[in-house]
């Protein structure tokens, strides 16, 4: 890629010319000169100087054509690399704080014994911020929940998934008679009767927690949150100690499952399906479309297949 573009592209990053400068080491002059350029060349502004520094819609076009051309270059060279190299190469995968712990182990097990030589750096984050990484090129596919729909995603739904609420049984029984609780067990939680008991949630980035908010704001109902973790196995210790309930997809509640083999009664963990929730979950394996897999891709992916659907199908039978 050219200069010019490399120049747009950290001014378009950056949104500052002075900033911009400093990142690629030359001169304020030399970076406009630059973004001068590039707009008598393509006859249109690239940027908007007033009232603040930002792309305009050329430049938003622009921005987005080299960060696929980045991610095609990237692909060829890494391909070629393949080739010269035989089964080595270096990929990286975005994946969430909470499913890494329940999907990598296994997959990696099995990984390893084909290509034992292949490098994998993961990237933990929740799946918007990963929806952006990879149209930006920052990595190479990732496992997301409900991914939004875009041109340049090639999107695999590789399971199901729902959401649950956890609750102790102290808990439970301290608000509800055991005649309704066992109802609740077959039926589903009318949320509604829900709404006075502390409850921890995720924050308000992530996918599931997208899922939740708009079933509590299409029901106009307020959950009385007294604490916002991210981490599924933080949210189910604090549930099993009795503190709070909480609202999970089912495929993280293997550590729930565990507990209750070893807890005395009160502690038991409930797992309830929920009334009207109708939005259900969906686990994404996601890749750029431009990009032509390299052979250790391809098998990771396969394996990725088979292991999220057989979490998938045993976290169903519980």
């Amino acid at each position: 890629m050219k200069t010019g573009f490399e120049i747009f592209l950290i001014a378009a990053e950056e949104l500052s010319i002075s900033r911009a400068a400093q990142k690629a080491f030359v001169t304020q002059q030399c970076v406009s000169d630059h973004i001068k350029r590039l707009e008598k060349e393509y006859g249109v502004e690239l940027f908007e100087r007033k009232p603040k520094f930002r792309l305009t819609p050329a430049g938003e076009i622009m921005r987005h054509s080299l960060w696929n051309i980045q991610i095609m270059e990237k692909s060829m060279s890494s391909s070629l690399e393949d080739i010269a190299r035989g089964e080595r190469g270096k990929f990286t995968l975005g994946i969430s704080t909470s499913r890494a712990p329940i999907i990598i182990p296994g997959v990696l097990s099995r990984y390893y014994q084909m290509f034992p030589n292949v490098n994998i750096s993961f990237c933990v984050e929740d799946t918007p911020i990963l929806e952006e990484r990879l149209l930006r090129g920052d990595i190479d596919l990732f496992i997301g929940i409900n991914t939004d729909p875009h041109q340049d995603f090639y999107v695999e739904v590789l399971a199901p998934d729902e959401i649950m609420l956890i609750i102790s049984s102290g808990l439970l029984h301290r608000f509800f008679e055991p005649a309704e609780i066992k109802r609740m067990a077959t039926a589903g939680v009318d949320m509604t009767r829900f709404t006075n008991i502390p409850f921890t949630l995720s924050f308000k980035t992530g996918k599931v927690n997208r899922v939740i908010q708009e079933y509590l704001n299409y029901y106009n109902l307020q959950l009385n949150v007294v604490y916002n973790i991210s981490d599924s196995e933080t949210q189910i210790m604090l549930c099993a100690a009795g503190i709070c309930a909480s609202l999970c997809p089912r495929m993280l509640l293997s550590s729930a499952h565990r507990h209750n083999l070893t807890c005395e009664e009160p502690d038991k963990l409930y797992m309830l399906p929920i009334k009207n929730l109708d939005r259900r979950l969906h686990i994404d394996l996601v890749s750029h479309r431009n990009v032509v897999q390299p052979l250790y891709i391809r098998e990771f992916m396969q394996i990725l297949r088979e292991e999220v659907g057989k979490i998938a199908c045993e976290s169903f039978d519980r």
